[in-house]
Formats: structure tokens, C-alpha cells, sequence
């Protein structure tokens, strides 16, 4: 990663920079010029990037934010006494949008 990229100093979400699409276009080239055995391999290695360590990485990083935002995890009394809260009277006609 370079160590300044004007595409992510704007809030774009999810949008590719063009470095990571210039990356792409490297890796699709390298990929026409490899064997069928190297194919193999890196579709395996791909699969388990995938599979298996992109979601237990969401995961993490969701636990990470609840973490930071909430102080701690969630115990099941503190989000009854939440719910609890919210449909009280006092909130009654309140907007939460």
C-alpha cells in the first residue's frame, strides 16, 4: 500500500482505489501466463482466503467494534434493560430514525 492515496481521503465506502485496481489488472496478466497446476494452487489458496479467513477476520473486526463503541460485550440484562427503556412510556411517539 503506498503511503498516500488521494482516493482514500474522500468517504467512498467500499469503492476500489486505483491502485487496487491497477493490482487487479497485474494479477489477471499474471494469471493468463501461469500453468494449469499453478491455477490449481492459487484457486485453492483464493478458496481459503474466502472461505474460511475473510469471514472469521468480519467477524473479529465486528466484535472489535462493538467492543469499542460499547465499552464491552453486550450481556443478555443490558439489552433487555435497553429494550425495556425504549418501549417505555417516556419514549412513547418518539422517532428513532
Amino acid at each position: 500500500m503506498h503511503p498516500h492515496q488521494l482516493e482514500r481521503d474522500s468517504d467512498r465506502g467500499f469503492e476500489p482505489t486505483v491502485d487496487e485496481h491497477l493490482r487487479l489488472g497485474r494479477f489477471i496478466a499474471a494469471l493468463d501466463q501461469a500453468s494449469e497446476s499453478e491455477l490449481r494452487q492459487i484457486a485453492k489458496m483464493m478458496a481459503q482466503q474466502v472461505l474460511m479467513t475473510y469471514p472469521a477476520a468480519m467477524r473479529w473486526l465486528a466484535k472489535e467494534a462493538a467492543r469499542n463503541l460499547g465499552g464491552g460485550a453486550w450481556r443478555e440484562e443490558a439489552s433487555e434493560r435497553l429494550l425495556e427503556a425504549l418501549q417505555s412510556p417516556a419514549n412513547e411517539g418518539r422517532s428513532y430514525e
